[in-house]
């Protein structure tokens, strides 16, 4: 990947959803760059069957861009040694990739820090920056028994659930985690900067977007938080919400992720807690499952992990057959 295709990696990814990713690898297997598709008039882009608003808005946004901005960006980045994964690369998250199609699709360019490369078998843990006491226990006691498992834990490094979350992972015995950030840098909160250091060394970091305070992306606004949501379920084969009250992040969490097809738990509650109640409730009419304990999870882990198996092997079955009736070479 040459440094001034990147450029435009960078710079689609800042308005990812105005062409979906799958478009995006479709022209690149064409014409080898996107240099192309940066600098295309509206028949192509209308060939590729994007509508006429997203020409329109793609058309403004690329008149509007400074390529040096995200010439400089990729410099900073090869500095900081944060890792691009491209929509098209081998290693870019297969489930995340699945979704490239849909309404909350995947980045294009997704920023990795950290020693773990595998983002198969994760399981996100979500909720409240500001849980109860039965939270803080729970989202700790969960992540120590999914990563022991031998499962990864996602989470977003906020206060709160997410903490407990990775800090629970860390505790099992080779346990692995990945934070899911609004931005790679700096760590935020600050004060789980030590934490993020523990993460890389036994897992990963990844984030869309790099933050950096003296440019146009120093922008910080509650949205960025919103949006990484699609990243924390998408990398992952379900959701467990620890705890939430009736509004917040955890509740579009679990929409998108319920969107996503990904399955999802709730945690129950501890009878006085009616803050978690309402949010449990919520939870429940979305189609959540209640848990007590991560052995549900785990159970529905290895069930799904047999069907898929058993899928696997039948497609096998019905390749060789076919190599049978009809001659490998035909």
């Amino acid at each position: 990947m040459s440094s001034s295709d990147l450029v435009y990696w960078l710079a689609l990814q800042e308005k990812y959803w105005l062409i979906p990713p799958t478009k995006v690898e479709q022209v690149f297997n064409q014409l080898g760059s996107l240099e192309a598709l940066w600098k295309a008039d509206a028949s192509y882009l209308y060939n590729l069957g994007l509508s006429e608003t997203s020409v329109s808005s793609f058309l403004k946004y690329r008149n509007s861009v400074r390529l040096e901005d995200y010439e400089r960006l990729a410099g900073d980045l090869a500095r900081n040694k944060v890792r691009i994964l491209r929509y098209l690369d081998k290693h870019y998250p297969t489930a995340l990739k699945d979704l490239g199609k849909s309404l909350n699709g995947p980045p294009l360019v997704l920023l990795h820090k950290g020693s773990l490369g595998d983002f198969s078998d994760c399981v996100a843990i979500v909720g409240t920056r500001v849980c109860s006491h039965y939270g803080h226990v729970m989202a700790r006691q969960l992540g120590k028994a999914i990563a022991r498992s031998g499962y990864t834990v996602v989470s977003g490094l906020a206060r709160g659930t997410d903490t407990e979350a990775h800090c629970g992972a860390l505790e099992a015995p080779r346990g692995k985690t990945i934070a899911v950030l609004a931005w790679i840098d700096p760590i935020y909160p600050s004060e789980n900067f030590e934490l993020a250091k523990d993460i890389m060394a036994r897992g990963a970091l990844l984030s869309e977007r790099y933050f950096e305070p003296r440019s146009k992306f120093a922008k910080i606004t509650p949205g960025r938080f919103v949006e990484r949501n699609r990243i924390t379920s998408g990398l992952s084969r379900c959701v467990i919400a620890v705890e939430s009250g009736k509004k917040g992040g955890t509740i579009h969490q679990v929409n998108i992720a319920l969107s996503q097809g990904r399955k999802v738990f709730v945690v129950k509650p501890k009878s006085g807690n009616q803050r978690a109640k309402e949010g449990y409730k919520i939870f429940l009419d979305m189609g959540a499952t209640p848990i007590s304990s991560a052995k549900p999870v785990l159970d529905f882990l290895k069930k799904s992990s047999a069907q898929k198996t058993l899928e696997d092997e039948r497609i096998d079955s019905f390749s060789q057959r076919s190599i049978v009736a009809f001659g490998e070479g035909d």
